[in-house]
């Protein structure tokens, strides 16, 4: 009972919303800048093959800085990641969003647990165990559920 109340509290924060919210139109920011950020830890990474042969991979962008204090949003880095998957649209064949459960998120480390595929005809597969649960300000996979009970490959 006590963990029904837990969901009803924080709402179901499932990647099934990031997909969803991820759909919403952007407001442009037209800056250009010369610093490439690439960050050293990330929860998602984003693999895709293009229809002309190339492949690229994309790292989730985590942190997020509020009141002058860096909190982790996993959810909203996932957001990204799919919002940057649906910029690419007609030009890729499949793409794989894959999840590391390493606690220390380094972009080196095993990215091995699938979280969504999706390919050119627009065929979706989601893994259904993905779940996301509040620490204070940070907003984090529940990597312990998936570990325990979700496949590597969906």
């Amino acid at each position: 009972m006590e963990a029904i109340k837990l969901y009803v509290e924080q709402g179901f924060k499932d990647f099934r919303e990031a997909i969803t919210e991820s759909k919403a139109p952007l407001r442009k920011y037209d800056k250009q800048s010369d610093h490439i950020y690439k960050p050293k830890e990330s929860r998602f990474k984003l693999v895709v093959w293009f229809k002309d042969g190339n492949r690229r991979y994309f790292h989730s962008y985590d942190n997020v800085h509020k009141e002058k204090e860096v909190h982790i949003d996993e959810f909203e880095g996932l957001k990204k990641l799919i919002r940057l998957l649906n910029s690419y649209k007609d030009k890729y064949k499949n793409a794989i969003i894959y999840a590391t459960l390493d606690p220390t998120r380094d972009t080196k480390s095993n990215y091995n647990y699938e979280i969504l595929k999706r390919d050119h005809f627009n065929n979706e597969k989601t893994n259904k165990i993905v779940n996301f649960c509040n620490l204070g300000q940070n907003n984090i996979l529940d990597f312990k559920r998936l570990e325990i009970y979700g496949n590597k490959k969906i």
